[in-house]
């Protein structure tokens, strides 16, 4: 998930003698009404997927980050020359090449490296239908053949669940690739996150190890995420590490990512 933007802007409307030939702009995307209640818990309403919205977040590959933080406070406020702002948000999976493959889904997020992740939500889960290339060539396309629930709502400290995902026909850079993802799942944690100028309370940490299979041969390959939620804004910071890392709370991060309140690409 995206987090919602802070701030809506407005629109201005500009009049002039004559007629305007300027033709007229598609309607901006609907941001959803939701209100932080602070209860700790997040449900399915407090999780919006504005399709169409994007929002501003700082990026960085090999920063280096403080998963575990102190005192109930995680500190990623600390700007860096080496930070790059892209603009990211959920879009209708629509007229995508991929889009037949995935019949029940219902939008998609840049995850980057090219790639795009493939999901729908309902009132029990955000689920992950599956991974493609946003490129048809070389193509990626990992489908599972049943959706993966990233996120079971009501969102908590100390959920804990596993599932095992059967990939039974994928293609990984133009290879085929039949295995499993094994995704690890838990919810470590509740308190205040810092970003650059603002700050979320209470967030929670959410943990995901996802370990790749193949059906025969290897490598064996596992990695981590780490992100925190809000709600409403749903993720706020996203954190992943290096291939088989073993630490929970790494301290090198392969790629992070953090909400960017009023930055410009």
């Amino acid at each position: 998930m995206r987090a919602l933007p802070l701030l809506a802007g407005a629109l201005t409307t500009w009049t002039a003698c004559g007629v305007n030939q300027t033709p007229e702009a598609e309607p901006p995307p609907q941001l959803p009404t939701c209100v932080p209640n602070r209860d700790g818990a997040i449900v399915a309403d407090e999780m919006p997927v504005p399709l169409g919205l994007v929002t501003a977040y700082y990026e960085n590959t090999g920063a280096r980050v403080n998963l575990a933080g102190a005192n109930g406070i995680w500190d990623f406020s600390t700007e860096s020359a080496a930070d790059q702002v892209a603009e990211l948000g959920p879009e209708a999976i629509g007229g995508q090449w991929y889009a037949g493959k995935f019949p029940a889904s219902q939008f998609v997020v840049a995850a980057g490296a090219g790639l795009a992740g493939v999901y729908h939500q309902d009132a029990q889960a955000l689920w992950l239908d599956g991974t493609v290339s946003i490129a048809e060539s070389p193509k990626t396309l990992v489908r599972y053949a049943d959706p993966v629930p990233l996120l079971r709502f009501p969102v908590g400290d100390g959920d804990a669940y596993e599932t095992v995902a059967q990939i039974p026909d994928g293609v990984v850079s133009n290879l085929p690739f039949v295995g499993t993802d094994r995704f690890e799942v838990e919810v470590a944690g509740s308190g205040r996150v810092d970003v650059p100028y603002v700050r979320f309370s209470p967030a929670l940490r959410v943990r995901t190890r996802v370990v790749r299979t193949p059906s025969s041969g290897s490598p064996v390959v596992a990695r981590r995420t780490t992100i925190f939620l809000f709600e409403c804004f749903g993720e706020v910071v996203h954190a992943e590490s290096e291939i088989d890392e073993p630490d929970a709370d790494f301290t090198q991060a392969a790629y992070l990512r953090r909400f960017a309140l009023g930055a410009k690409p």
